[in-house]
């Protein structure tokens, strides 16, 4: 527990209650996604609730499949504006841009889907034939042997 009810995070605690590994964490650090890290004696990394809150909100924001590029651009207009209320419309427009990219990308899969089982029955459909005709043409073959042999028992 740090100073006023503050606590503070080894990296490690920070890994597990993220489920993060400390060289991600690390690199959104370094890459400034997390820039209000503070260092003890030795130069050591303390983490506090808010830093936690901000990983917690980085990893919602890579699961609904924004980029760090994005991240990164949001994190500077907070720095600049240091309000929500610039940051938030740049964030509905690039939520907007994904959902567009998802109705794309499912439109690709119909057809997709749609051209694999077209495939899938025509090649079925060949299966089927070649096995019905590769029958008949056996069979055929055989009694053509049956005849040809050289009647050798009477």
């Amino acid at each position: 527990m740090g100073k006023k009810g503050i606590t503070h995070l080894k990296i490690g605690e920070l890994s597990h209650l993220t489920e993060m590994s400390p060289r991600t964490i690390r690199y959104y650090e370094e890459i400034g996604l997390l820039n209000s890290v503070k260092r003890i004696e030795g130069g050591k990394r303390v983490y506090t609730d808010e830093d936690l809150h901000r990983l917690r909100f980085i990893q919602r924001l890579k699961h609904i499949g924004l980029a760090l590029s994005e991240m990164l651009e949001l994190e500077d207009i907070y720095r600049i504006h240091r309000t929500n209320k610039k940051v938030l419309p740049r964030l509905l427009e690039l939520l907007g841009n994904h959902v567009e990219k998802i109705d794309e990308r499912m439109d690709h899969l119909v057809k997709l889907k749609a051209e694999i089982l077209n495939y899938r029955e025509k090649i079925n459909q060949k299966l089927n034939g070649e096995g019905e005709s590769k029958k008949g043409v056996e069979t055929h073959a055989r009694s053509r042997d049956h005849q040809r042999r050289p009647d050798t028992h009477r």
